[in-house]
């Protein structure tokens, strides 16, 4: 009894997949299209179809008796157990060639490894391409959020200098209003009483000077003999009796204190950051300064009054509030420090460093040359006091 087994061709205990493949192979042998008949055809189809289902070990013969005659269904028989024993060879020749060609066992074992370290970077690739589209996107975050503040930066900037521009303006217009501004001419309504006025004048000045001196004196109090008034005495020769007065008369009158300008003449000095004594220019009278890094000087006289010599082309449009302009002499923006900071001898002793515009003054220990600039002081001729 032939089964369907061993008509296709196969064992019992073969997978699906190789059933399939010997299959696949006998239809192509057996087609109509290459060299076959449509009988051998759909009698490997019935084959194929009974051992995927199971029913291999079948008679193959038992549901064809009944559709043709005994004898043509033996000449089949025999021409497909032909063609059976043929492709029975055939399938054990390409099962040798099978065990023949395969992989070796450490080749295989390669493979393996490498499929699995395929499989590991393809997983961490997974990962870093997904930690890469996160990055992304908090880039893109982080640059829209970036050009928001830049925006709002500019916006910003922009309302600053507008206020700068608006503040400089204001500041440009109250120096102007603060300029001495000349007195414009009379109106033609007012010439009547500048021509009763100049009336006035000439008529006082051509009345004789006796009565409004006398009237001037009863009204203050101070009313005098007249013929006291009206005595001249011409070149008086001296007397031996008044020795005293004459030796007076002769003597010179003591000098006066000297005058100190507004802001007198300073002599530069190349150290900085140094208290050192000197004397003004214009009165010989001593000085203490300091000198910055910038070639600006903080300068203190007897009095105790400090000044500012700024050492700019310009003058400042933004001065603090405790100083105030003096003048411009030599090349220096003077400024007077009445009251704050660097206004007195305690503060500096106190704050090493000062800032002062755009100079900074370190001040160094003051205290020696504090007590030479005193003495300097008490030596001036004239001077009241020292007021330190």
């Amino acid at each position: 009894m032939t089964t369907w087994n061993e008509l296709l061709g196969v064992n019992a205990g073969e997978s699906a997949e190789q059933i399939k493949q010997r299959y696949k192979r006998l239809s192509s042998r057996v087609h109509p299209d290459k060299g076959g008949s449509t009988g051998l055809m759909q009698l490997v189809s019935e084959a194929y179809q009974a051992v995927k289902s199971g029913k291999g070990e079948g008679s193959a013969l038992g549901q064809s008796l009944g559709d043709a005659s005994q004898s043509a269904l033996r000449s089949q028989v025999a021409r497909l157990q032909k063609e059976l024993a043929a492709l029975q060879q055939e399938n054990r020749a390409l099962k040798s060639r099978q065990a023949n060609t395969q992989i070796p066992a450490h080749l295989t074992a390669k493979i393996a490894k490498l499929e699995f370290d395929n499989r590991q970077w393809r997983e961490q690739y997974q990962k870093l391409e997904r930690q890469h589209q996160s990055l992304e996107s908090q880039h893109h975050a982080l640059q829209r959020e970036h050009d928001h503040r830049k925006k709002d930066l500019s916006q910003v900037n922009r309302e600053l200098k507008e206020a700068l521009t608006r503040v400089e303006k204001l500041e440009t217009d109250l120096t102007r209003k603060a300029t001495p501004v000349t007195l414009k001419p009379a109106k033609p309504g007012l010439s009547w009483r500048w021509v009763l006025a100049s009336w006035i004048i000439v008529v006082v000045l051509m009345s004789p000077l006796g009565p409004w001196q006398q009237w001037l004196e009863r009204v203050l109090g101070q009313e005098q003999n007249l013929a006291a008034q009206r005595v001249r005495i011409i070149a008086p020769e001296p007397s031996d009796s008044t020795p005293t007065s004459a030796q007076n008369a002769t003597q010179p009158p003591s000098e006066p204190a000297p005058v100190m300008p507004a802001a007198p003449m300073i002599q530069l000095s190349p150290d900085a950051n140094q208290w050192h004594i000197n004397q003004y220019a214009d009165t010989a009278q001593p000085y203490l300064a300091l000198r910055s890094e910038e070639g600006s000087y903080v300068v203190a006289n007897c009095m105790g009054e400090f000044y500012v010599y700024l050492n700019q082309g310009y003058q400042p449009l933004r001065v603090p509030p405790n100083l105030d302009y003096v003048a411009q002499r030599q090349h220096f923006h003077v400024y007077a420090i009445p009251y704050g900071q660097g206004a007195s001898v305690d503060s500096w002793q106190l704050a090493r460093k000062v800032q002062i515009f755009d100079d900074t003054f370190v001040s160094a220990d003051l205290a020696p040359t504090l007590s030479a600039f005193e003495q300097s002081c008490r030596q001036v001729p004239g001077l009241a006091a020292v007021n330190l």
